[in-house]
Protein backbone atom coordinates (compact mmCIF):
# COMPACT_ATOMS: atom_id res chain seq x y z
CA UNK A 1 0.00 0.00 0.00
CA UNK A 2 2.85 2.31 0.74
CA UNK A 3 4.31 1.76 -2.76
CA UNK A 4 0.95 2.54 -4.37
CA UNK A 5 0.67 5.77 -2.36
CA UNK A 6 4.22 6.90 -3.34
CA UNK A 7 3.51 5.99 -6.99
CA UNK A 8 0.26 8.00 -6.90
CA UNK A 9 2.06 11.06 -5.43
CA UNK A 10 4.74 10.78 -8.09
CA UNK A 11 2.14 10.70 -10.92
CA UNK A 12 0.25 13.69 -9.46
CA UNK A 13 3.54 15.60 -9.07
CA UNK A 14 4.52 14.94 -12.69
CA UNK A 15 1.10 16.05 -13.95
CA UNK A 16 1.19 19.27 -11.95
CA UNK A 17 4.71 20.09 -13.16
CA UNK A 18 3.65 19.44 -16.74
CA UNK A 19 0.59 21.69 -16.29
CA UNK A 20 2.80 24.63 -15.33
CA UNK A 21 4.94 24.40 -18.47
CA UNK A 22 2.36 24.30 -21.26
CA UNK A 23 3.19 25.44 -24.75
CA UNK A 24 1.53 28.78 -25.38
CA UNK A 25 1.52 30.19 -28.91
CA UNK A 26 1.88 33.95 -29.20
CA UNK A 27 0.65 36.05 -32.14
CA UNK A 28 3.21 36.45 -34.88
CA UNK A 29 4.83 39.76 -35.75
CA UNK A 30 3.36 41.44 -38.85
CA UNK A 31 5.10 40.51 -42.08
CA UNK A 32 4.70 44.02 -43.57
CA UNK A 33 7.91 45.81 -44.42
CA UNK A 34 8.26 49.55 -44.42
CA UNK A 35 4.99 50.15 -42.56
CA UNK A 36 4.95 53.33 -40.48
CA UNK A 37 2.11 54.55 -38.29
CA UNK A 38 2.06 58.25 -39.21
CA UNK A 39 -0.74 59.02 -36.78
CA UNK A 40 1.61 58.64 -33.81
CA UNK A 41 4.86 59.94 -35.31
CA UNK A 42 6.35 63.06 -33.84
CA UNK A 43 8.12 64.38 -36.92
CA UNK A 44 7.14 64.81 -40.54
CA UNK A 45 4.97 66.96 -42.77
CA UNK A 46 2.05 68.90 -41.27
CA UNK A 47 -0.51 71.33 -42.61
CA UNK A 48 -3.34 73.46 -41.25
CA UNK A 49 -6.39 75.27 -42.61
CA UNK A 50 -7.64 78.26 -40.60
CA UNK A 51 -10.50 80.75 -40.87
CA UNK A 52 -10.23 84.05 -39.03
CA UNK A 53 -12.32 87.12 -38.35
CA UNK A 54 -11.64 90.22 -36.30
CA UNK A 55 -11.55 93.97 -35.95
CA UNK A 56 -8.96 96.68 -35.50
CA UNK A 57 -8.77 98.16 -32.01
CA UNK A 58 -7.73 101.74 -32.64
CA UNK A 59 -8.93 104.25 -30.06
CA UNK A 60 -8.31 107.45 -32.04
CA UNK A 61 -8.70 106.15 -35.61
CA UNK A 62 -11.52 104.56 -37.60
CA UNK A 63 -11.75 100.82 -37.08
CA UNK A 64 -11.76 98.24 -39.85
CA UNK A 65 -13.01 94.63 -39.69
CA UNK A 66 -11.72 91.67 -41.67
CA UNK A 67 -12.34 87.99 -42.46
CA UNK A 68 -9.80 85.61 -43.92
CA UNK A 69 -8.69 82.07 -44.61
CA UNK A 70 -5.18 80.63 -44.70
CA UNK A 71 -3.31 77.44 -45.47
CA UNK A 72 -0.01 76.59 -43.75
CA UNK A 73 2.30 73.64 -44.29
CA UNK A 74 5.74 72.65 -43.19
CA UNK A 75 7.88 70.28 -41.18
CA UNK A 76 7.06 69.04 -37.71
CA UNK A 77 10.22 68.55 -35.62
CA UNK A 78 8.23 67.31 -32.61
CA UNK A 79 4.96 68.22 -30.93
CA UNK A 80 6.51 71.33 -29.37
CA UNK A 81 7.95 72.87 -32.55
CA UNK A 82 6.85 73.08 -36.20
CA UNK A 83 8.07 75.36 -38.99
CA UNK A 84 6.40 76.18 -42.26
CA UNK A 85 5.06 78.72 -44.70
CA UNK A 86 1.57 79.82 -45.64
CA UNK A 87 -0.69 81.65 -48.00
CA UNK A 88 -4.14 83.09 -47.47
CA UNK A 89 -6.84 85.50 -48.46
CA UNK A 90 -8.19 88.42 -46.47
CA UNK A 91 -11.20 90.69 -47.08
CA UNK A 92 -11.67 94.03 -45.31
CA UNK A 93 -14.92 95.75 -44.32
CA UNK A 94 -15.01 99.60 -44.26
CA UNK A 95 -11.93 99.45 -46.47
CA UNK A 96 -12.43 102.56 -48.61
CA UNK A 97 -12.65 104.89 -45.60
CA UNK A 98 -9.23 103.86 -44.24
CA UNK A 99 -6.90 102.26 -46.81
CA UNK A 100 -5.57 103.99 -49.93
CA UNK A 101 -7.20 101.49 -52.29
CA UNK A 102 -10.63 100.45 -53.47
CA UNK A 103 -9.49 96.83 -53.43
CA UNK A 104 -10.82 95.26 -50.25
CA UNK A 105 -8.82 92.04 -50.68
CA UNK A 106 -5.30 91.19 -49.57
CA UNK A 107 -3.17 88.06 -49.86
CA UNK A 108 -1.03 87.27 -46.81
CA UNK A 109 2.19 85.36 -47.55
CA UNK A 110 4.01 84.33 -44.40
CA UNK A 111 6.41 82.11 -42.49
CA UNK A 112 4.87 80.16 -39.60
CA UNK A 113 6.19 78.65 -36.37
CA UNK A 114 3.95 76.83 -33.92
CA UNK A 115 3.89 74.23 -31.18
CA UNK A 116 2.19 72.91 -28.06
CA UNK A 117 2.84 74.24 -24.58
CA UNK A 118 2.44 70.75 -23.01
CA UNK A 119 2.55 67.21 -24.35
CA UNK A 120 -0.56 65.84 -26.08
CA UNK A 121 0.24 62.15 -25.49
CA UNK A 122 -2.02 61.73 -22.46
CA UNK A 123 -4.54 64.47 -23.25
CA UNK A 124 -7.30 65.07 -25.77
CA UNK A 125 -6.64 68.81 -25.79
CA UNK A 126 -3.66 71.08 -25.16
CA UNK A 127 -2.89 74.81 -25.35
CA UNK A 128 -0.81 75.86 -28.37
CA UNK A 129 1.06 78.89 -29.71
CA UNK A 130 1.59 80.09 -33.27
CA UNK A 131 3.17 83.07 -35.00
CA UNK A 132 2.87 84.24 -38.62
CA UNK A 133 5.36 86.80 -39.99
CA UNK A 134 5.26 88.05 -43.56
CA UNK A 135 3.59 90.52 -45.85
CA UNK A 136 0.13 91.30 -47.23
CA UNK A 137 -0.32 92.48 -50.81
CA UNK A 138 -1.50 96.11 -51.10
CA UNK A 139 -0.24 96.67 -47.53
CA UNK A 140 3.15 95.60 -46.29
CA UNK A 141 4.66 93.83 -43.29
CA UNK A 142 2.47 91.99 -40.78
CA UNK A 143 3.00 89.84 -37.69
CA UNK A 144 0.33 87.76 -36.02
CA UNK A 145 0.91 85.73 -32.83
CA UNK A 146 -1.87 83.36 -31.71
CA UNK A 147 -2.58 81.56 -28.45
CA UNK A 148 -5.25 78.91 -28.46
CA UNK A 149 -6.48 75.44 -27.65
CA UNK A 150 -5.98 72.36 -29.81
CA UNK A 151 -8.19 69.30 -29.30
CA UNK A 152 -8.68 65.97 -30.99
CA UNK A 153 -5.47 63.95 -30.83
CA UNK A 154 -1.76 63.82 -31.36
CA UNK A 155 -1.71 64.71 -35.07
CA UNK A 156 -5.27 65.56 -36.19
CA UNK A 157 -6.60 68.51 -34.23
CA UNK A 158 -9.30 71.14 -34.28
CA UNK A 159 -7.94 74.57 -33.36
CA UNK A 160 -9.48 77.59 -31.71
CA UNK A 161 -7.40 80.63 -30.86
CA UNK A 162 -7.21 84.35 -30.28
CA UNK A 163 -4.78 86.27 -32.46
CA UNK A 164 -3.30 89.74 -32.36
CA UNK A 165 -2.21 91.13 -35.74
CA UNK A 166 -0.14 94.23 -36.37
CA UNK A 167 0.21 95.54 -39.93
CA UNK A 168 1.13 98.71 -41.78
CA UNK A 169 -0.32 100.30 -44.91
CA UNK A 170 -0.89 103.67 -46.56
CA UNK A 171 -4.15 105.36 -45.61
CA UNK A 172 -6.31 107.65 -47.78
CA UNK A 173 -3.92 110.56 -47.08
CA UNK A 174 -0.99 108.38 -48.33
CA UNK A 175 0.50 108.30 -44.84
CA UNK A 176 1.96 105.11 -43.43
CA UNK A 177 -0.35 103.79 -40.72
CA UNK A 178 0.15 100.98 -38.24
CA UNK A 179 -3.04 99.09 -37.41
CA UNK A 180 -3.56 96.33 -34.88
CA UNK A 181 -6.38 93.79 -34.84
CA UNK A 182 -7.77 91.19 -32.49
CA UNK A 183 -9.19 88.11 -34.17
CA UNK A 184 -10.72 84.71 -33.56
CA UNK A 185 -9.25 81.73 -35.42
CA UNK A 186 -10.90 78.39 -36.09
CA UNK A 187 -9.02 75.67 -37.92
CA UNK A 188 -7.96 72.09 -38.47
CA UNK A 189 -4.40 70.75 -38.34
CA UNK A 190 -3.05 67.39 -39.46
Amino acid sequence: MRKVFIYLLLVIGCLSVNAQYRDVTLPEKPHQTGYKDYYNTESGFWCAFEAEGGSSIMATKKNMQYVGISFSGGYRINEFLRFGAGLGGRMYVHNAEIRNTDNKFGIPIFANARGNFISAYDRDGVPFWSINIGGITEEGFFASPTIGYSFGGLRNNFLIGISYTITNFKDCDKTNQVYSYFGLKLGYEF
